[in-house]
């Protein structure tokens, strides 16, 4: 029984490694530049003194902008 458990905890680790290397392959991890830090840092400050715009807010402007062409 025991070494039945090692082979499944040793076939989960390889999945799991596998799976490590698919997400890795479809999203890869970049590194950002610092205009979209500054960005980032700028949109955290307006969202703690609540100046933003609500998402609803802006599919609604769209749909305007849409109508009108």
């Amino acid at each position: 029984m025991t070494s039945e458990i090692k082979l499944l905890h040793n076939e989960v680790k390889m999945i799991r490694r596998d799976l490590e290397e698919i997400k890795e392959m479809l999203i890869p991890e970049v590194t950002p530049t610092r205009q979209e830090i500054k960005a980032i840092e700028q949109g955290r400050k307006d969202f703690v003194r609540e100046e933003f715009v609500e998402w609803s807010e802006v599919k609604k402007r769209n749909r305007a902008k849409r109508a009108v062409s």
